[in-house]
């Protein structure tokens, strides 16, 4: 695997959810990169399906479509939208701790199967140790470092032309959202 995919991803978005549950299937190396959605959506004056009726009437029916498709558990969360910064922050202590693909999954199921709250650091807490984490790892989510880098993965999404999740990049172009992997592979199959 020489070829490398970027996928700019947020716990809230519903389509980042959906996307996740197929990149895998993806031949190249997937560079995972969470990245702060309100922040992107603020910068680029985009707004939530949610707050246009009649996008988040269809997103509805879309999402139940892409569920039946994909043949992967799918709850709407009670508590929606929520602020998942520091769970993205958690999957950036995740990455440099050697865990980000148990907490990873742990963070998407908890959103969007079990109906829990990404904000309750509680909630955080029991899906890092749970993962195998240490009590120590997972107060990392407070420093500077961590803060700094998803700072700085959502303002390269922001420069790079994402204004939505979930963004993927195959060197510097761009493809967003979960229905795009027949072009993903391809751009992937160009590049040899």
């Amino acid at each position: 695997m020489s070829h490398k995919l970027e996928f700019f991803f947020d716990y809230v978005s519903t389509y980042s959810y959906l996307a996740n549950s197929q990149v895998a299937a993806i031949r190249a190396e997937v560079v995972y990169r969470p990245m702060f959605l309100g922040g992107v959506m603020r910068a680029t004056g985009n707004s939530p399906p949610m707050t246009v009726a009649a996008k988040g009437s269809y997103l509805n029916a879309d999402v139940a479509r892409w569920v039946e498709r994909y043949a992967i558990p799918y709850k709407m969360n009670p508590v929606f939208p929520q602020n998942t910064v520091n769970a993205l922050r958690l999957a950036i202590v995740a990455q440099r701790e050697g865990c980000f693909e148990a907490i990873h999954r742990a963070l998407f199921d908890a959103m969007w199967i079990h109906g829990k709250n990404l904000e309750d650091t509680e909630c955080l807490a029991k899906i890092a140790t749970s993962a195998g984490m240490s009590a120590a790892a997972f107060e990392g989510i407070g420093t500077e470092s961590i803060k700094d880098e998803l700072r700085k993965n959502t303002d390269e999404a922001i420069s790079r032309g994402a204004f939505g999740a979930p963004t993927f990049y195959v060197g510097d172009e761009m493809f967003f959202g979960n229905d795009r992997f027949d072009f993903i592979e391809k751009a992937l199959r160009l590049r040899n």
